[in-house]
């Protein structure tokens, strides 16, 4: 199992567009002193674990990174996205009004190799693809 680990400026605010508007699950925060099951939403969270149909993405602090990985990252960089992320599965349909327009980079539109896909960007700038066979979502 491949887990990528974002990181991001806000974990409050992360986790309420990963959750709220792509419908993944909380499934743990971390305080920057390292308690798990941090309180609420996130606020003020260093860490979170998010899932969604058995996948999993994690974010995490610039701050919290850099103690970890000192040599790797600094303590307040700015996150600088390179590639996407694919949600294979989640259809674009499901999630496209509770999307602000500037969240939409482009889409949904169908690809020549028959999925239905959205291109989004998620409050630190990563791209992430929302991609799901052509047609309507079941059910």
């Amino acid at each position: 199992m491949i887990v990528p680990n974002l990181m991001v400026r806000d974990v409050g605010r992360s986790i309420r567009f990963y959750r709220d508007t792509l419908g993944m699950s909380l499934a743990m925060t971390v305080s920057p002193d390292r308690e798990v099951g941090w309180p609420g939403d996130g606020e003020g969270a260093a860490f979170a674990l998010l899932e969604w149909e058995g996948a999993q993405l994690m974010l995490q602090t610039a701050a919290s990174l850099s103690t970890e990985l000192p040599a790797a990252f600094e303590a307040d960089p700015t996150p600088a996205p390179s590639g996407t992320i694919y949600f294979r599965g989640l259809h674009p349909d499901e999630v496209f009004n509770r999307l602000a327009p500037g969240e939409i980079v482009k889409g949904p539109a169908p690809s020549w190799y028959g999925m239905t896909e959205l291109y989004v960007r998620d409050p630190d700038g990563y791209v992430l693809c929302l991609g799901a066979p052509e047609g309507p979502p079941p059910g």
